[in-house]
């Protein structure tokens, strides 16, 4: 059954590609320095997974009986409650049910500017979905709650030659919900100007990463690689606007 925020984000996607295609574009054009810097996370990362991803899952998780909250089951219930509400943050169909009602607002008072970054926001956050969509089916690999004696990777091979199904099970790298989270968030924290709206945002896609940690749906690899290439993401788009079409909120 299709829930309202996904009928919202229909209408949202709808509009976009009838009213503004404008705003469907980005550029990856990747630069010197950048490949360098992604050659150092690249090392970074295959350093946490190595060395981290179970150490901290095992600490973390809420599944896991021996972590350091197994000592505190009330605790563990009520940060496990907390975490749910806050991971929702990274579902686009959860968001669309805020940013639909704040676009017809926004519309009903005549302000331009403000439309253009609630639909802006939902274009950079339908390309991280389809982006860690695809990362997802590349890489194939196991959640934590599903595989705790390895790192888990599996690939699409494995997929073809019938090793592992091709299911949510063994689709953790990347993050989803922190990739959403961080494309959305991330834009919103870099087309404003006051620095305490900044650092709002920008605490919304770390929050939404620890929750999938705690939550036992990802290693801490996939969340720090979501969070990093939202972040690349939605400068990327930022920068592939017309400047004048969208300016930044004072």
């Amino acid at each position: 059954m299709i829930d309202i925020g996904t009928i919202f984000l229909i209408c949202l996607i709808i509009y976009i590609l009838v009213k503004r295609r404008d705003l469907i574009k980005l550029n990856l054009r990747i630069e010197r320095m950048q490949y360098i810097l992604f050659i150092v996370f690249v090392i970074f990362l295959l350093f946490i997974i190595n060395f981290l991803d179970k150490k901290v899952a095992f600490m973390i998780s809420s599944s896991y009986p021996q972590g350091l909250l197994a000592n505190y089951p009330t605790l563990n219930e009520t940060l496990t409650d907390i975490f749910k509400v806050i991971t929702r943050l990274g579902e686009p169909n959860y968001l669309a049910f805020i940013a639909l009602p704040a676009f017809l607002y926004f519309r009903y008072k005549k302000n331009t500017k403000l439309q253009t970054l609630i639909l802006s926001t939902v274009v950079i956050m339908m390309f991280g979905s389809l982006i860690s969509t695809i990362l997802k089916a590349v890489f194939m690999r196991s959640r934590p709650y599903q595989e705790w004696n390895n790192f888990g990777f599996y690939f699409i091979t494995d997929v073809l030659q019938k090793r592992v199904p091709y299911n949510g099970d063994y689709m953790s790298f990347p993050s989803g919900h922190t990739m959403v989270a961080s494309c959305a968030f991330f834009y919103l924290a870099m087309m404003n100007k006051n620095i305490h709206i900044k650092i709002f945002w920008s605490i919304i896609p770390i929050l939404v990463a620890l929750s999938r940690v705690y939550l036992s749906y990802h290693w801490l690899s996939d969340v720090l690689a979501s969070l990093l290439l939202g972040l690349f993401l939605a400068k990327k788009y930022r920068d592939s606007l017309d400047p004048s079409s969208l300016n930044d909120l004072s």
